[in-house]
C-alpha cells in the first residue's frame, strides 16, 4: 500500500504538471478584426484580404450599384448595425443575375499565414464570424463562409438561408447539390455567432452556432488551405434582385485536432470517481491503461487526474460523442 500512495502521489504532481502545460496551448492566430479599422468601401486590398471580393456573375459587375463586398458604418443601412452598436462591419451583396455569386476571401496560402500558424499539429482550421441576414428579402439566397482547397475548389463551410434562418454544411462545394441541411436554424434580424473547425488533412468539420455544437461532417474534398471566404450565392433566374448579409467579428486560427478521451473507462463522457476506481482496480494489469502502454500504473493515473472532469467535445462524427 505504501508503494501505491507513493505512486499516487507522484501521478498527481505529473498531472497538475500536465495540466499547467495544457492550459498555456493556445490556438495560433492566422488573422482577427472587427473591421473597426477599415476603411470604408471595397473589403478588397484593405490588410489582410489580398483576394478578389467580386460578383463572379458572367458580366462581372454588378446588376444593381452596390459593391460585392464593402465596409460600412453604423446608420448606413437602416436597421443593421455592427456588433456592439458601433465601429465598421462588412456587408456582402448577392444578385439575381446570371446565377450572381459573391465571395471576399482572406488568402491563407499566398500571405504564409497558414503554414507558418498550423506548424506544430495545429491542422484544424477554426473560422469564427458573426453573421446578421435581414428578414423580408425577397430575393432567394444564402450567406455564411466557404473554405477553399485552391482557387476554383471548395471544401467546406456553411450557409444560412436569407428566407427560412435553415443552416446547412458545405460538402466539396456550394452548389445545392453540395449542401447537407443541420436540421438548425437561426433567427433573422439578430446577429448570430458561427464557429466552423475543419481538420485538414481528414475532412472532419464541425459547426457551432451561438455556442452549442449544431452538427458535424466529413468533406470529400481535404488537404491545404488556400482560403476562408465570406460568401453568399444565389441560384436564382435572372432579374435584377438583390440580397444583403452582414459580417463582423471575423478571425481565422489554428488549433490542435482534438484527442480521444483517455481514461473515460465507462465511456460516460466524463473522467470521475467511477473510472477512477477501473483504473486503481486494475492497477498493475492492462485493464485501467490509459496511455496506450500496456500497464496500469502512475502514468496512467496521472492521464486521468490530468483530464478530470468532462471529456472535450470529438471532432469525429463516428464517434458519436454530443
Amino acid at each position: 500500500m505504501r508503494s501505491l500512495r507513493i505512486a499516487v502521489t507522484v501521478a498527481i504532481a505529473l498531472a497538475f504538471a500536465m495540466f499547467a502545460l495544457a492550459s498555456r496551448a493556445v490556438a495560433t492566430d492566422i488573422y482577427s478584426a472587427s473591421f473597426d479599422k477599415y476603411g470604408t468601401g471595397t473589403l478588397s486590398g484593405q490588410l489582410a484580404w489580398t483576394g478578389v471580393a467580386g460578383t463572379w456573375a458572367v458580366s462581372g459587375a454588378m446588376n444593381a450599384p452596390q459593391i460585392a463586398a464593402n465596409v460600412i458604418g453604423a446608420g448606413v443601412d437602416p436597421g443593421v448595425s455592427p456588433v456592439g452598436g458601433n465601429g465598421r462591419m462588412v456587408r456582402i451583396c448577392t444578385e439575381r443575375f446570371l446565377n450572381g455569386r459573391t465571395k471576399a476571401w482572406l488568402d491563407l496560402a499566398n500571405s504564409g499565414k497558414w503554414p507558418a500558424a498550423s506548424a506544430g499539429g495545429n491542422g484544424v482550421l477554426e473560422t469564427r464570424v458573426k453573421l446578421y441576414i435581414p428578414s423580408g428579402q425577397a430575393l432567394a439566397s444564402t450567406f455564411g463562409v466557404m473554405i477553399s482547397r485552391s482557387s476554383f475548389e471548395t471544401s467546406g463551410g456553411f450557409l444560412v438561408s436569407a428566407q427560412t434562418g435553415a443552416i446547412s454544411l458545405l460538402n466539396s462545394g456550394y452548389a445545392p447539390t453540395n449542401r447537407v441541411a443541420t436540421g438548425a436554424s437561426v433567427a433573422l434580424d439578430a446577429w448570430n455567432d458561427f464557429v466552423y473547425r475543419w481538420t485538414v488533412a481528414t475532412g472532419l468539420g464541425e459547426l457551432k452556432v451561438n455556442g452549442v455544437s449544431v452538427a458535424t461532417h466529413t468533406t470529400t474534398l481535404f488537404g491545404g488551405i488556400y482560403a476562408s471566404n465570406l460568401f453568399s450565392t444565389t441560384d436564382a433566374t435572372p432579374g435584377t434582385l438583390n440580397a444583403f448579409g452582414y459580417f463582423d467579428d471575423f478571425s481565422v486560427a489554428a488549433v490542435a485536432p482534438s484527442v480521444p478521451c483517455a481514461a473515460d473507462f465507462n465511456q460516460d463522457a466524463t473522467r470521475d470517481a467511477l473510472d477512477l476506481a477501473v483504473l486503481l482496480g486494475g492497477w498493475g494489469t492492462s485493464s485501467g491503461d490509459a496511455n496506450g502502454d500496456g500497464t496500469t500504473d502512475a502514468l496512467d493515473l496521472a492521464v486521468l487526474l490530468g483530464g478530470w472532469g468532462a471529456c472535450p467535445v470529438s471532432r469525429d462524427p463516428n464517434r458519436g460523442q454530443a
